[in-house]
């Protein structure tokens, strides 16, 4: 079984999921490292997967994400941390499900927004009139894919980090998630 840790963009999915598996102590591992991984391993160059996405398009990374997915798939028991987009495409969403214990993070979207153009334009924005509003939509589509199959959402705003991490933790082990 593993647990995911999944929500908007920037909305800690990876400091919490890092923190929640060190609790746990559970191996952690980022779906978006992983993508990193294959590409370089395919490629012979490393890019971040922003910088992949920016490149060689939708396409391209959601066809790595795919592989990325599948080469988790017999970890075992590990703490995964997902960007919510990729619940959005439904190859992806039933994939993960499959013996998976679901948290949702969430937090306003101001702050989501704030966080997210503080590391740059996201390039899925780059061509909108109105980039702030296309990011609210996002974040509308990825917490309504990803609602109705989470088992605990979990509100982060004012949190820290480390307060979140042992408040999931807390949950997991009321809700006898044991791994």
């Amino acid at each position: 079984m593993r647990i995911i840790v999944t929500g908007p963009k920037s909305s800690g999915k990876s400091s919490i999921g890092r923190r929640l598996a060190a609790l746990r102590k559970l191996p952690f591992c980022d779906l978006d490292e992983q993508i990193e991984k294959l590409f370089e391993e395919e490629e012979n160059i490393h890019l971040s997967f922003r910088e992949i996405f920016k490149r060689h398009g939708e396409e391209k990374f959601c066809e790595l994400e795919m592989r990325a997915i599948k080469s988790v798939e017999n970890l075992g028991d590990i703490l995964l941390s997902t960007g919510g987009s990729t619940f959005l495409r439904e190859e992806a969403k039933k994939a993960l499900q499959k013996d998976s214990y679901i948290i949702l993070l969430q937090n306003n979207p101001e702050t989501l927004w704030t966080r997210t153009i503080r590391k740059g334009m996201p390039s899925y924005l780059e061509n909108e009139a109105d980039p702030q509003s296309a990011f609210y939509a996002r974040i509308n589509s990825v917490v309504s894919a990803i609602e109705p199959i989470a088992e605990i959402v979990m509100g982060t705003r004012d949190l820290s980090v480390e307060e979140v991490a042992k408040m999931l933790d807390y949950e997991l082990d009321i809700r006898k998630i044991n791994m």
